[in-house]
């Protein structure tokens, strides 16, 4: 038989093969990693982890019983274990599985004490597999590269084997001399997480994780990033995957390791301490976070290299051979099966909010790029304008997202609140204010790191709405400029504001929200007085409440200034464009809770007509360059 590698004809048919069972447990032990949740059940098209987990060892209990009475094989050629025991103790270590995981979920001292038997039991199959000759042999000689990840999968995948958080790990990680030794640290956490992170191993784990954030700070003020992007075949073979020249791709491998960074903070900051809150969320977000750090650093060839994937070296770079690998810091985990990790179904409010973040995103890669190439010529008020648009957009995606709350924070939090948007963002303004600075003169460097910005902000928004679904059906369309654009049935609605204190029926929440917290109510995380999915009470969420916020905050006249310049954009109408930026630059200038704003933003009106439409953007001469897929983080959340 051909091994499968999708969820569907995986678990569709007991089978004696043990490379198609492998293929299970390795499902069953990505989807441990951070923890099984099970609430809210089966969410916006979301299947809780721990039914799929129970599914998985089920399937795999009925497979090893048919290899023990049948004779066992490896992609359809029998195999006789070194060890005749072997299957017969997997099938015992399964059943402790199959007991354990109804349990699993939460924080309670039965949750603490079945997560300690899932970790455990499946690191022992994994040493019951490791340690027969026979079957190890088989399953490595059949791997499979997984549609996921991009990574070679063999059954019964081992965990990173580079890992290790002694006192002597930590502190070499901490003082960031490598990525790779940094890595290292990061791969003993992964491998604790696995089964759930609580009380018993959580200060373990965060030490960890505190060790890594240390080290890549470390790593990047002392050297390591330059030294990283000196290795010219690796930010070329970048270069090449994104469309974009090898300098640009150089200020983009730094974009991906700030972003690991921010997701590592976001990490301690944040999911840690909601696993005494909320496990089913921490769980959740931990999973999706941990995995997207690991894809950022693998598919980026340069960071790939200093990490010590042993396939990412020039010879592969310039054949085309680069893949992720399980071998080296920040190593690759085990995939999922394809179908695993289901699109999000969003609903009306979320489907105008993907969309005016598609549109804004290519509307200001356009804009960067233009600078960047020199077909636009901002002036003072024009680099002041492009600068709060900035601005504007990471908060519109930092607020929508933690006003969401529940099973679509978990998700989308490390894209939205403190991962890459964040990253394209400080190197865009980084960039900006360089060239505001020096007259309007626009570096190599200021370039570099413009192109690269907007290629993130293209990259994300395509990866995170393509892991979604329209309300009422169809796709999203990743190039577009314009709200309408931006889903195949143009189903979304520019007038309705996607942004502030608004839950997922945009609607005002009881709980105003603050960036970095995941505390908002939305639909898969109703607000505790109201039934769930309903809407919460009308009147909540004031201006008044949000200004005394974070920065991730949007008051409500901002978020309707957004509204009405995102429509003023798709009209193309300048004089439109500019009042709609001089009311949202006023609003954001009145808004005590938004630190972030530049100081020039009061002198930002008008000066942006060739800005951010695309109509405007043709008649510059902005090339079509900027249609492509953005690749460096291709598989972020789709298999997460």
């Amino acid at each position: 038989m051909t091994i499968a590698t999708d969820r569907a004809t995986a678990l569709g048919a007991t089978t004696n093969d043990v490379g198609q069972a492998g293929l299970i447990f390795n499902d069953a032990v990505r989807l441990s990693e951070g923890g099984l949740w099970a609430e809210p059940a089966d969410s916006s098209n979301q299947l809780n982890y721990a039914s799929m987990y129970e599914a998985d060892i089920s399937a795999l209990k009925a497979d090893i019983t048919l290899a023990m009475t049948d004779g066992a094989t490896v992609n359809g050629t029998a195999v006789t274990p070194s060890n005749p025991n072997t299957l017969s103790e997997i099938l015992g270590q399964l059943n402790d599985l199959a007991a354990a995981a109804p349990q699993a979920v939460g924080n309670s001292a039965a949750a603490i004490a079945a997560q300690g038997i899932i970790h455990t039991e499946q690191q022992q199959i994994l040493s019951e597999i490791a340690n027969d000759t026979n079957l190890q042999h088989a399953l490595a000689a059949n791997g499979v590269t997984n549609p996921g990840t991009g990574a070679t999968d063999q059954g019964f995948q081992s965990l990173p084997a580079q890992a290790a958080d002694d006192s002597a790990a930590i502190a070499t990680a901490k003082a960031g001399a490598s990525l790779s030794d940094i890595g290292t640290v990061f791969n003993a956490a992964t491998n604790l997480a696995a089964g759930g992170l609580n009380s018993h191993n959580l200060a373990e784990f965060n030490a960890d994780m505190k060790a890594v954030a240390a080290g890549l700070q470390n790593f990047i003020n002392n050297g390591g990033l330059a030294e990283i992007q000196a290795n010219s075949a690796a930010e070329h073979a970048l270069a090449l995957s994104e469309g974009i020249s090898d300098s640009a791709a150089q200020a983009l491998t730094g974009v991906h390791l700030q972003t690991v960074l921010n997701q590592v903070e976001l990490q301690i900051n944040d999911f840690d301490a909601t696993y005494a809150t909320n496990p089913n969320v921490a769980a959740r977000a931990t999973n999706d976070n941990l995995l997207d750090i690991i894809d950022i650093v693998q598919t980026d060839p340069a960071l790939a290299a200093s990490a010590g994937n042993p396939t990412a070296t020039a010879a592969n770079f310039t054949a085309g051979t680069f893949v992720p690998s399980h071998d080296g810091g920040f190593a690759n985990q085990a995939g999922y099966l394809q179908g695993t990790i289901t699109h999000f179904q969003d609903n009306q409010a979320q489907t105008d909010f993907w969309s005016a973040f598609i549109a804004g995103a290519n509307n200001l890669n356009n804009a960067l790029t233009a600078e960047a190439n020199g077909t636009a010529h901002l002036d003072n008020a024009g680099l002041n304008a492009l600068i709060q648009q900035v601005q504007g957009y990471e908060q519109l995606g930092a607020s929508f997202d933690g006003a969401q709350g529940g099973i679509f924070g978990a998700r989308f939090d490390n894209e939205l609140l403190g991962g890459t948007l964040k990253a394209d963002t400080n190197t865009a303004l980084q960039a900006l204010h360089d060239v505001l600075n020096n007259g309007g003169t626009v570096s190599a460097t200021d370039a570099a790191q413009l192109i690269a910005a907007g290629d993130g902000y293209v990259g994300d928004a395509q990866d995170v709405s393509g892991n979604n679904n329209p309300n009422g059906g169809g796709t999203y369309v990743g190039t577009a400029t314009t709200v309408a654009g931006a889903t195949t049935t143009q189903i979304a609605d520019a007038n309705t504001p996607t942004s502030g204190n608004v839950d997922g029926n945009d609607q005002p929440t009881d709980h105003p929200v603050k960036g970095l917290t995941n505390n908002g109510f939305g639909v898969t995380d109703p607000h505790a007085g109201a039934g769930a999915g309903s809407p919460v009470s009308a009147g909540s969420g004031s201006t008044t409440d949000q200004a005394a916020h974070s920065t991730s905050m949007l008051s409500g006249a901002i978020a309707g200034d957004i509204a009405s310049l995102v429509q003023a954009l798709e009209g193309g109408q300048t004089s439109a464009i500019s009042a709609a930026v001089a009311t949202l630059t006023a609003a954001i200038s009145g808004n005590s809770g938004s630190t972030a704003v530049s100081s020039n933003a009061g002198s930002s009106q008008g000066g942006n007509e060739s800005i951010l439409t695309a109509d405007a953007g043709n008649a510059a001469g902005f090339s079509d360059q900027f249609s492509h897929v953005s690749h460096h983080l291709q598989f972020e959340h789709m298999w997460h």
